[in-house]
């Protein structure tokens, strides 16, 4: 999910790009570029409202509901078959390693498991709904014949900060909620099991183990130092446009 956020983040940034100069090329007045424009207005608008619901609900069902669907990481597992079973067909063959994650619907998760995941999960949205805004704020100030508006470099600064931080939040609540929610619902005191054919220790064939895994994502960094960047050439823009005004 990280890198697709990356990859639209820098795909919404080069866009912007070329319709800043294809408005500065065309002066406003071409008709297929205005049209343009107007369509990723309402397409970024309606992003960005969708966003902001969407974390909304995703937030409030996650902390209210008793079943909440996580992201649980474990320790490398691969379940370990009876003695006298077999697979036929299979084409290759594993050597080592295993599942690393589930995706499970659990109840009686703690509140603190819940709240980072809500966040977290809300984050995912409102990362693009940032980025989303800030196209739509883009395009209606190039149909009101303002490329360089000042209000596009503000924007573009705090678009960076919320997909930098938004970002790296996301990420990383999300990993500690999942985290906790892989101890609370795999670590174990004690159990028993009947003996099976072939397996020495049932619980260990079968039965994955907790695993404490938080990623530190860079995507949000580049991707932030480029809406950075774009707000240094937005507001040299601005400084142009305003000596240029004052020549005429």
């Amino acid at each position: 999910m990280g890198v697709a956020l990356w990859m639209l983040a820098a795909a919404l940034v080069v866009v912007l790009g070329v319709a800043v100069v294809a408005f500065a090329r065309a002066g406003g007045r071409g008709r297929g570029e205005s049209s343009v424009i107007r369509v990723t207005f309402w397409v970024a608008l309606l992003w960005a409202g969708i966003a902001i619901i969407g974390a909304l609900v995703t937030a409030v069902s996650t902390l209210v509901q008793n079943a909440v669907q996580i992201t649980v990481p474990t320790a490398a597992y691969w379940p370990t078959l009876p003695e006298g079973a077999f697979v036929e067909g299979a084409s290759a063959t594993r050597i080592s390693g295993g599942f690393t994650a589930a995706d499970v619907v659990v109840e009686g998760l703690s509140v603190g498991a819940r709240v980072c995941w809500a966040i977290g999960q809300a984050l995912w949205w409102l990362v693009p709904g940032a980025v989303a805004a800030m196209v739509a704020l883009s395009c209606f100030q190039l149909l009101r014949g303002r490329a360089f508006a000042p209000v596009l470099s503000r924007m573009s600064m705090v678009t960076a900060v919320v997909v930098s931080l938004g970002g790296i939040g996301a990420q990383v609540l999300s990993d500690i909620a999942g985290s906790m929610a892989s101890s609370e619902l795999l670590e174990y005191s004690g159990g028993g099991y009947e003996k099976v054919a072939g397996i020495d220790d049932v619980l260990d064939a079968w039965w994955p183990d907790p695993v404490f895994n938080v990623t530190l994502p860079f995507w949000p960094i580049a991707a932030g130092l480029a809406f950075a960047a774009l707000a240094v050439i937005l507001r040299h823009g601005t400084r142009l446009q305003r000596d240029t005004e004052g020549l005429v």
